[in-house]
């Protein structure tokens, strides 16, 4: 509880960081809130089908997109870069209510605009890990990672209710002007960020577009971020497969309808918020590739029950206790990153990271969705409990990550 305190009294000292975690909880619960009011309105005018292009149209682009704004992030003014970014994402969210009025809004141009919208996106996603580091004092990354990380969460919680809601009273159209007024918000805030000193120290990338746009030439010569960049593709793996996961148990596992399949997403989603705020406490002082081992295995066990178990308080208490485990992942992962890159190819590395990683969800999903199709859904849960495992060994093996987490953690001790 007191780590807690001191985490939440870094909004108070802090007006930089300040600033900037606002803008994010505001983005973050821009970007829910965009989601399902444009599924809903592809919905009126198409079918499941289309809506499955255009939210692929949203993830697609930040394969490129994301490092060519890290690379941008390092070489000019965060907070020009950002405010641009939301400024114009909120133009193209309200194109799409004035389009509607007029009669000529069709998925075409909706996959349009989620495109553009995408990639501009990558700044403020490649900027939330490449600039907290000049926002905040080495000591104080857990602090400021767990915050943005309980945006994640209130938006992933309560976006998508309110847009229902909102959706419901006045309609999509109506509901994404409201969204693209957030985008505003944000980027107000964004522009009213302090110019932050660049380093000033150029990169050694090459030439080679793949080296010097997409960044994975600096990323591949720091071998520790390899390793932690791996755990977070794996771990976003088993995410996407999570969202399959989910009410396929509900239906099979336990019997229910879609009342438990809610009770299930709301304990994990709980479960996770809590992990954020109160979870890093748990794993105490571990050298940093032991906490990152830990915080992988630990909800492990919690999972496989839930191959054995058929009652719906049972299976929320296991999922939730898991979820609080597994919450403080990205607080550990993004905070030693943060700190074994170097501050002026942070941007390129951040970005790459964020290209690579987006992988992970999507295909979690596609490869649940064959497996619950024709393997029975107890042996599923299991190899999804031990590929948790799998991953929680993988930081214990690298050599190179346990010689960096050294320096990583005297930094911290003699701040």
């Amino acid at each position: 509880m007191r780590e807690t305190l001191h985490n939440l009294a870094l909004v108070r000292r802090n007006p930089r960081f300040r600033r900037f975690w606002l803008g994010m909880l505001i983005s973050r619960t821009g970007d829910a809130f965009t989601t399902v009011a444009l599924s809903w309105l592809v919905l009126t005018i198409a079918g499941p089908a289309e809506l499955g292009v255009v939210l692929l149209c949203f993830g697609l682009p930040r394969l490129v997109s994301g490092p060519v704004a890290g690379r941008l992030l390092d070489r000019f003014q965060p907070r020009l870069l950002l405010g641009w970014d939301n400024a114009l994402r909120g133009v193209l969210i309200v194109l799409l209510p004035l389009l509607n009025a007029i009669g000529v809004v069709s998925i075409p141009l909706i996959c349009v605009i989620a495109v553009v919208s995408a990639a501009l996106s990558s700044v403020t996603e490649v900027a939330e890990s490449a600039l907290v580091p000049r926002l905040v004092q080495d000591r104080e990354l857990e602090a400021a990672n767990s915050l943005l990380g309980v945006n994640w969460e209130i938006a992933y919680i309560a976006g998508p209710p309110l847009s229902g809601l909102f959706i419901a009273w006045v309609g999509a159209p109506t509901a994404l002007v409201v969204d693209a007024l957030s985008f505003g918000a944000m980027s107000a805030i964004c522009f009213g960020l302090p110019r932050i000193d660049q380093s000033g120290q150029e990169a050694a990338g090459g030439d080679g577009f793949f080296r010097k746009w997409l960044g994975s030439g600096e990323l591949f010569r720091l071998p520790a971020v390899v390793v932690l960049t791996s755990s977070t593709v794996g771990f976003l793996f088993l995410q996407g497969m999570s969202e399959v996961f989910f009410p396929v148990y509900s239906r099979d596992g336990l019997g229910a309808g879609p009342e438990v399949y809610g009770v299930i997403v709301g304990a994990a989603s709980v479960g996770a918020l809590l992990g954020v705020v109160f979870g890093p406490s748990v794993y105490g002082r571990l050298r940093p590739h032991l906490k990152m081992s830990a915080v992988l295995i630990g909800g492990a066990p919690l999972l496989g029950l839930l191959a054995v178990v058929d009652n719906v308080i049972a299976a929320a208490a296991l999922l939730g206790l898991a979820t609080f485990l597994w919450g403080p992942y990205y607080v550990f992962e993004r905070s030693l990153a943060q700190r074994l890159t170097p501050e002026h190819v942070r941007g390129q590395v951040m970005g790459a990271r964020t290209a690579i990683s987006s992988l992970g969800f999507p295909l979690g999903s596609a490869t649940a969705g064959v497996l619950f199709a024709h393997v029975d859904i107890g042996v599923v849960i299991v190899g999804m409990a031990a590929a948790y495992v799998v991953l929680g060994v993988l930081p214990l093996l690298s050599g190179a990550l346990r010689r960096a987490a050294v320096p990583a953690r005297d930094a911290v001790s003699r701040t």
